[in-house]
């Protein structure tokens, strides 16, 4: 019994074929969907990479685990999937990067990382077959052993795309294609690596493997090789869900980004299209490991799960990255393959159930017949994508912006009123913040899905304010670290 658990990063869950995108090529992704369940409602719990995987490893909620920011250091690491899961037997794999910065009082005294915050490190229980974000010292190498030329041997080399001589033009510099072949791009070598990782364990392991695989793509730098560089035509990109009044926006929240990036209609459109042939360049490759999980036998033995930390916002409302309240940023795939006979009453199904990116760790451990622990806060799909009969569906869903740092960076007086909340359901969205000259954001998500106007002042809908206020407040009451709490019942 194997798992597949693939993290794409800044993936949109809305560039999918099977999810109703007719332009976006996924065929690899499409054909996991037909044979197992994808969500339409899979939101991650926070932004940016760093607090997002960890809350996906730990199945904790950012205020329970803690790690508010990229190299912000996580407490009790052990209590995560890959440690339960060397705990009970297996020896999971990580390839790619995970993102996790350690606890500098579990450290050695020695340890330069005590000094130094970085989060180049597998948090604990992993096997670190192959560790590559961006790019690697092995990939480096492995170029110039296909006779690429040392001054693309570096990340600030191989990252450039091929720029005319002349200078770009009118067009972004993406809108050229990479320096290197397909068959040597970052996302092939690490699919590669992938492969061997599945046809050597699954030649030698009679127990079965885990493999956490992690590609930065569709990511920035955005990038892509001929011939994913011209594959769409930047003429038939859908267009971003955004209005002219954004540009002069109200709310001292969103005055404070002076939101104006990809104003220009041609950049929007080409920062759209090399999106797309980022995505379609990991679906191609996905392609090739599940040809190998075939060709192996193993295709039959294997849990998959495909997801994302967080997502992009693509051009709408003038932004592009991650975080933030909106979906474009938040909302992810999430698609659950189970091999099994059980799980054959829901394939091809597509649900709009909500799940959350804590949900992955739970599921793993369920599908794999362990215990789930009880600190764990997100919840095993296995029943919905079975029987259904124990499974109780959300309500609502809800992550965290942390803006602290960007903040001090400019100079704020009290960095730490500058964190948001949202609790989502399926008719609205709220999102209160710390800060109290922040006036709360609602949205009406049944008259306005592209989340244009808020309605949060207005008279009819301050039931539905006061009404979400509390509902967020018993969350964070449930969900905040409780570590101490937890800590005792072993004691009682």
């Amino acid at each position: 019994m194997n798992v597949l658990f693939i993290l794409a990063d800044q993936f949109r869950a809305d560039c999918l074929g099977h999810l109703g995108n007719d332009t976006i090529k996924t065929p690899n992704l499409d054909r996991l969907a037909r044979e197992g369940v994808s969500f339409t409602h899979g939101f991650n719990q926070a932004a940016p990479c760093g607090p997002s995987r960890m809350c996906i490893f730990t199945s904790r909620y950012m205020c329970s685990a803690r790690a508010i920011n990229n190299m912000t250091p996580l407490r009790d690491a052990h209590e995560s999937l890959p440690q339960h899961l060397r705990d009970a037997g297996h020896n999971p794999g990580l390839i790619g990067y995970n993102d996790y910065t350690p606890d500098p009082e579990i450290l050695a005294p020695e340890d330069e990382r005590r000094h130094h915050l970085g989060y180049d490190n597998c948090l604990p229980g992993f096997e670190r077959v192959y560790y590559h974000e961006y790019d690697s010292e092995e990939y480096f190498a492995w170029l110039g052993e296909q006779k690429y030329p040392d001054e693309l041997l570096s990340h600030a080399g191989i990252h450039q795309p091929d720029v005319p001589a002349e200078g770009p033009g009118p067009h972004l510099p993406q809108h050229f294609p990479a320096k290197y072949r397909a068959e040597h791009s970052e996302c092939a070598y690490v699919t590669d690596r992938a492969i061997d990782y599945v046809q050597q364990r699954g030649a030698t392991q009679e127990a079965g493997w885990v493999l956490s695989l992690n590609y930065i793509k569709p990511h920035p730098p955005n990038i892509c090789c001929a011939p994913y560089h011209d594959m769409y035509d930047p003429a038939t990109m859908p267009p971003a869900a955004r209005s002219t009044a954004e540009q002069s926006p109200t709310h001292p929240f969103l005055r404070a980004l002076a939101p104006d990036q990809l104003q220009e209609d041609l950049h929007l459109r080409e920062y759209r299209a090399c999106y797309y042939g980022m995505i379609t360049e990991v679906d191609d490759n996905l392609g090739r490991l599940f040809q190998a999980l075939e060709s192996s036998g193993q295709w039959e033995d294997t849990l998959i799960i495909f997801s994302a930390d967080h997502a992009e916002h693509l051009g709408d409302h003038y932004l592009t990255g991650k975080g933030m309240f909106y979906d474009g940023g938040m909302r992810i795939p999430w698609i659950v393959r189970d091999p099994t006979a059980a799980a054959d009453t829901t394939r091809g199904q597509i649900r709009r159930e909500f799940v959350q990116a804590i949900d992955s760790a739970p599921t793993i451990m369920d599908w794999l017949g362990l215990e789930i622990p009880d600190r764990f806060q997100g919840r095993s799909v296995l029943p919905l994508i079975r029987d259904g009969g124990d499974y109780e569906a959300r309500r609502e869903i809800h992550y965290e912006f942390d803006y602290r740092q960007g903040a001090m960076a400019r100079g704020a007086e009290d960095p730490d009123e500058h964190l948001l909340w949202v609790v989502r359901d399926h008719e609205h969205k709220l999102v209160q913040f710390a800060d109290p000259e922040m006036p709360p954001i609602l949205f009406d998500l049944q008259a306005d899905p592209e989340e244009l106007e808020n309605v949060a002042q207005k008279p009819a809908y301050q039931a539905k304010l006061l009404d979400l206020s509390q509902r967020l407040l018993r969350w964070r009451m449930r969900h905040e670290d409780q570590r101490a709490e937890h800590w005792a019942q072993n004691y009682r």
